[in-house]
């Protein structure tokens, strides 16, 4: 009996003591992740971008000729709206957190050390101020001088390889529809949804042309072997990897503000006249 009870509390020690580690490197785990995803989302530039967001969306409004027969008090109270449902800063905090959260530490490891490259950064932040001051209205200007220049095939294939690698006419696809029926909301109607339905094939070819122009536009100061080389990257694991993550994650979190964007314009709007 007492050589069993010994045996019993030895291997209760062990268990506990078993746990104990597993908790105690459990935790070291989880801290090295979220150091690698922080890593990773200021290394790729998306960390800069989405903190940029609140610039970007004033500038974009100041552009944009549809924000024109606004008042003033219109347009600052929907400035104010869109910031608060895209706050740049809480979507990368939720952004790093889903990247920890894949608890894929081999991969996050490996693009974090690729991205450390001179050569690399070099690119992520000149794309990176590149995307905190274009507005759409300057990839819309680009694309015109195409109508009397056609852009060089070899780039436009090289920007098919990177959207093979990355999804991201498919992100962009999801964002746009998506998007659409988040602002629906609950309350739309069965014909509105039969529509929006509908439209999906003419957003997926309209996501796919918008993805190769503005990624000519924001690769159009490199040459030929440099964009060849940062698709190469994209194409090896991880960084297509990450670059998946990143887009998915961004994808999310902007269809749950253009959902929170139109609940808060929907509250704001005035109650409708008596009958």
């Amino acid at each position: 009996m007492a050589s069993l009870l010994h045996t019993a509390l030895s291997s209760c020690r062990l268990f506990w003591g078993a746990l104990a580690l597993s908790l105690v490197v459990g935790s070291v785990h989880a801290d090295e992740l979220d150091t690698l995803a922080s890593e990773a989302m200021v290394l790729s530039g998306t960390q800069a971008v989405l903190e940029g967001m609140g610039k970007m969306l004033e500038k974009q409004s100041s552009s944009d000729p549809r924000l024109a027969k606004l008042t003033p008090r219109e347009r600052t109270q929907l400035l104010s709206t869109l910031k608060n449902a895209f706050d740049g800063q809480r979507m990368a905090d939720d952004l790093k957190t889903a990247l920890a959260g894949t608890h894929d530490r081999e991969r996050l490891a490996a693009v974090v050390a690729a991205m450390r490259e001179p050569q690399f950064q070099t690119l992520t932040r000149a794309f990176a101020a590149e995307s905190l001051k274009t507005t759409d209205q300057d990839v819309l200007a680009y694309a015109k001088r195409f109508e009397k220049t056609p852009p060089d095939p070899a780039r436009v294939q090289l920007i098919l390889r990177l959207d093979a690698a990355t999804d991201g006419a498919r992100i962009l696809a999801d964002i746009h529809y998506e998007s659409i029926e988040a602002m629906l909301g609950d309350k739309a109607s069965a014909e509105d949804r039969a529509q929006l339905a509908a439209m999906r094939e003419q957003i997926e070819t309209s996501a796919k042309n918008e993805f190769v122009l503005r990624s000519l536009h924001m690769t159009r100061k490199l040459d030929v072997a440099t964009l060849e080389t940062y698709v190469k990257a994209h194409e090896n694991e991880p960084m297509g990897w990450l670059a998946r993550q990143l887009g998915y994650g961004t994808q999310r979190a902007m269809v749950k503000a253009a959902g929170d964007v139109a609940r808060s314009m929907a509250a704001l709007a005035p109650p409708p006249s008596p009958q």
